[in-house]
């Protein structure tokens, strides 16, 4: 069944603390200064930042996310910054007579128009914010002024310092009550230091609610913001003894374009041998079986991790955002070696080897994946299709 891969405000949060999705926020504000961090946690070091130039009275954007080119946040030139959190299910119902529109279409709408979250709520309460039942997304502008989207509910704030994680605050009555174990390490390390409206202070933040690469789902990038000068210094892999710093203005200026972030880095840096182990080739499961060894557990243990979700994680990235369907079968196939069972895997495969034309070894597998699960419409739909496809490629061949 095919995987959608997709960003933070909506992405699949794996409850199992070995490979843990997770993102950190804080702000501080102090002297009229505010300071913004943020840890994006995620499988996939494929990270990247496009910049998108002011034109036609709209400020100039810097967004940061993934390959498929859905923003998992950003900031522009007037020092408006947003993230987003998975966060458990919140019916959102206020939604009568409300205009429908793509969250992510919303959001870039806000950053290109907008410098305060007041001006972020009084937009927001026109839009059906369905597509955010499991997710929260949270503003922070120059003043250090946030707002905290729970779908429904749009909240704003003004204290000095605040940390945001995969929770509602309006389900809480104290952060104590928050069973995160990265955000009360943040917690215990605001509590028993001196808060400063600082890069530095901030990044140490950050870097106490980082998630380790002992973790699949891992802290693969940090960036903290000066709302105020607009540098933003860039930390990759979880590794703070390094980083980069950018200027947004100077970025700006070149234009519309995209980086990756780990050519920001040095190839010998931690996030970089990450990265092209993550991305080889020959060995895609490389670094899977390094971190976690997968072979050492059961398939109703791997189950139960949610593994089947992570090999379609990999497995997509490969098939739809890199463009190699080759990969993506090797991946699928490690999957069902380990989970024969599967029927979900089985699906993936079949359409794997159907973007690779194969169409014998995709009807193999899609009729297996019906097998597990006669219920698979989306299994049907597919043979179909492998039908006609090996249909046309022996008439071709006459």
């Amino acid at each position: 069944m095919k995987y959608k891969f997709i960003a933070v405000v909506v992405i699949v949060f794996l409850v199992n603390p070995m490979i843990g999705s997770a993102c950190s926020m804080y702000k501080i504000t102090m002297n009229g200064k505010t300071i913004v961090g943020n840890n994006e946690d995620f499988l996939s070091p494929n990270n990247q930042f496009w910049f998108e130039s002011a034109e036609d009275k709209k400020f100039g954007v810097m967004y940061m996310g993934q390959l498929n080119n859905f923003a998992q946040g950003a900031i522009n030139e007037v020092g408006l910054v947003f993230d987003g959190f998975y966060a458990p299910e919140l019916p959102v119902e206020n939604i009568a007579g409300k205009e429908k529109l793509p969250i992510g279409k919303a959001i870039r709408n806000i950053m290109q128009t907008m410098s305060t979250v007041e001006e972020v709520k009084a937009y927001l309460e026109t839009i059906d914010l369905s597509a955010l039942s499991s997710s929260m997304v949270v503003f922070v502008d120059q003043s250090g002024t946030y707002l905290i989207v729970e779908g429904d509910l749009l909240i704003i704030g003004e204290e000095s310092e605040k940390s945001f994680s995969n929770f509602y605050y309006s389900q809480i009555h104290s952060v104590e009550e928050v069973t995160l174990p990265w955000f009360q390490a943040g917690q215990e390390f605001l509590t028993t230091t001196k808060g400063k409206a600082t890069l530095d202070y901030c990044s140490n933040a950050m870097k106490s609610m980082k998630q380790k690469s002992s973790d699949l789902f891992s802290t693969q990038y940090s960036t903290i913001y000066d709302l105020t000068s607009l540098k933003i210094r860039v930390y990759l892999y979880q590794d703070f003894t390094e980083f980069v710093e950018l200027d947004l203005m100077k970025e700006l200026k070149k234009g519309n374009h995209k980086t990756m972030m780990v050519d920001l880095f040095p190839k010998e840096s931690l996030g970089s041998k990450f990265y092209y182990k993550y991305n080889d080739i020959n060995n895609p499961v490389l670094f899977l079986q390094e971190q976690i060894n997968p072979e050492a557990y059961s398939e109703k243990e791997l189950i139960k991790m949610e593994f089947n979700e992570t090999i379609n994680i990999l497995g997509y990235e490969w098939l739809e955002h890199k463009k190699n369907p080759e990969v993506a079968i090797k991946v699928f196939q490690y999957g069902i070696d380990l989970m024969p069972n599967d029927y979900d895997l089985y699906d993936s495969l079949g359409e794997a080897y159907l973007e690779n034309k194969d169409w014998n070894n995709s009807i193999k597998n899609y009729a297996r994946s019906l097998t597990l699960n006669p219920e698979n419409e989306n299994a049907i739909e597919a043979l179909l299709k492998c039908k006609e496809g090996r249909d046309k490629l022996k008439v071709d061949n006459r």
